[in-house]
């Protein structure tokens, strides 16, 4: 069944007024977003269309779709905070919507289409009780009240769109067992093995001739939910600014992701979408052409993750690129200790600020000035704690400037 699900409007150009308080709506409307009453009114008018004891039948169904409005209202109020005078992207969590196909087989695109306009006529009126309290102007009021209409149906209809293409995708792979013969072919492209290049390019979908990025996604707490992780994937393919990448769920606590890219991956994007993901961890590999750049590329993110695990480290981002060293020297992890106790004498035990300062000092090229925009501190104050570093170590660093930085980015990640 085919269903119109897109009313894409003309963007409304608004004053930045309007756009200011539009990004202050959504600001107050975050601290009503995790609310337990009003996540339970808007999941309410869910299934209707099916019986609403449906809901209650299947609690499994029911949590998932309960995750999935959380998070993509969620999504929604940040992306406005960020941008407000953009479109927001499509959102999509993965198991939710395929529990509908699950349980609504042949009705499921419909289900997933009424649940969702349920949802976005709840929210609207919640969404204009916070309008009405920023502003008395009738000018501002109707500016403000057409663009956020704009804005939650395209979100509403691209997501939409999103679901039901997955849903296909879903079904069709079904059929053919495609998710375990895609997750056997990426083990024999990592494992370097002779196949059928275009076969393989047809089963994944995705392009062999191209530069590629991996990452590896993961948590190491059991309580994660995997639509976290989908979101960071998402993420990881904006960084590589991609419409779409290949993603591959390993586990409901791993996700490996390619997306193609011809620059570096914008570490921002990442370290945004992770702020208020303390449980979930991202390392990387860039570059590479061609099937041996698929490989290479997460090869790189497995030597980056295994890296942080043999260190014990709780860097949460971190890309192949910034721990090649490491990756050699962390086999023992106890002889890297020793090493930077050894080259850094009281230097080791001093307070992080003091290290992190001589470590951007040697990065920046013995550059002050440079070291300090990078700290965001100013250069007096990095100056003193230089001075303070230098009286802690056991030989001028003039003298031992290479070892001195091994040693600062070793304990880095150990610390």
């Amino acid at each position: 069944m085919k269903l119109a699900v897109s009313s894409r409007q003309r963007w409304p150009s608004v004053s930045p007024r309007i756009l200011e308080l539009m990004r202050t709506g959504a600001e107050l409307a975050l601290q009503l977003a995790t609310s337990p009453e009003v996540l339970d009114e808007l999941e309410g008018g869910n299934f209707k269309t099916v019986g609403a004891e449906t809901q209650y039948v299947d609690p499994l169904l029911s949590a998932r779709q309960r995750r999935a409005i959380r998070a993509g209202t969620i999504h929604w109020l940040n992306a406005i905070i960020e941008r407000p005078d953009q479109p927001v992207s499509a959102f999509l969590v993965e198991e939710a919507v395929l529990g509908l196909s699950e349980i609504f087989s042949t009705q499921a695109a419909q289900v997933l289409l009424s649940n969702a306009r349920s949802v976005q006529d709840i929210a609207w009126q919640y969404w204009m009780k916070i309008v009405f309290q920023l502003t008395q102007d009738p000018l501002e009021l109707q500016q403000l009240l057409e663009i956020s209409s704009v804005s939650i149906n395209t979100f509403i209809d691209d997501s939409l769109q999103l679901g039901i293409q997955r849903m296909k995708q879903d079904a069709e792979a079904r059929k053919s067992g495609q998710l375990e013969e895609q997750r056997e072919l990426i083990s024999q492209i990592v494992a370097g093995e002779a196949m059928d290049l275009a076969a393989a390019e047809r089963l994944l979908n995705y392009p062999f001739a191209q530069t590629h990025h991996s990452a590896i996604i993961w948590s190491e707490e059991i309580d994660t939910e995997i639509s976290d992780l989908e979101h960071l994937a998402t993420a990881f393919q904006k960084a590589c600014q991609q419409k779409t990448s290949l993603k591959i769920i390993v586990s409901p606590s791993l996700i490996w992701v390619w997306a193609a890219a011809e620059f570096p991956v914008n570490e921002k994007v990442l370290e945004m979408a992770l702020k208020k993901k303390e449980n979930i961890r991202i390392s990387y590999g860039e570059g590479g052409n061609g099937v041996d750049g698929f490989r290479r590329s997460h090869l790189d993110a497995q030597a980056a993750q295994r890296v942080l695990g043999r260190l014990k480290s709780n860097v949460q981002l971190v890309s192949y690129d910034r721990v090649r060293l490491m990756a050699f020297l962390s086999k023992d992890a106890k002889s890297i200790q020793h090493y930077s106790g050894h080259v850094l004498g009281e230097l080791a035990q001093a307070p992080a600020a003091v290290r992190q300062s001589l470590h951007a000092f040697l990065e920046c090229g013995c550059n002050a000035t440079e070291a300090a925009k990078r700290l965001h501190t100013h250069r007096n104050t990095l100056l003193r704690r230089l001075a303070k570093a230098e009286d802690m170590l056991p030989r001028p660093l003039a003298e031992n400037r290479i070892q001195v930085a091994v040693a600062l980015e070793a304990l880095y990640w150990i610390l």
